[in-house]
């Protein structure tokens, strides 16, 4: 259950859809905006502007901001295929107001069952967000 009440907004839902479907973004950054869950970053991961892996964590790990990363992320095997997966990491710093940690931890199960993600990474450090651990859930 939902304890914080907040919802993700029609238009971060729209948002997200677009990315799934028309591959227009590589990543979105959500966050939580008068009590409900918004796109706060569009920008820095829009497929326009060829965003790599650390533009994506630069968008993300931002102190004392708690948001979620949600990635399109491209993955190539050893057998030379691509595995394609949509992922999130939820970035909550030990340096965010309590409130703001507090509204974060209870609204993330809405976002993952929201946008039907399922894997992903819990961060509070930046280092808690390297590619590899991510790659490593994703194999999992």
């Amino acid at each position: 259950a939902n304890m914080s009440g907040i919802k993700v907004s029609k238009k971060a839902l729209a948002q997200f859809e677009e990315m799934k479907k028309k591959r227009t973004h590589k990543f979105l950054i959500m966050g939580i905006e008068k009590e409900k869950v918004e796109v706060v970053d569009g920008k820095s991961g829009d497929k326009k502007v060829s965003p790599s892996y650390a533009d994506f964590t630069k968008a993300l790990c931002v102190p004392k901001k708690a948001q979620w990363g949600i990635i399109d992320y491209e993955m190539k095997m050893k057998d030379g295929s691509v595995k394609q997966k949509l992922v999130y990491i939820s970035w909550c710093p030990d340096n965010a107001a309590v409130r703001t940690k507090m509204l974060h931890g209870s609204t993330t199960n809405t976002v993952k069952s929201k946008l039907g993600l399922d894997k992903g990474l819990q961060a509070s450090v930046p280092s808690e967000c390297e590619e590899e651990l991510l790659q490593k859930k994703i194999l999992a």
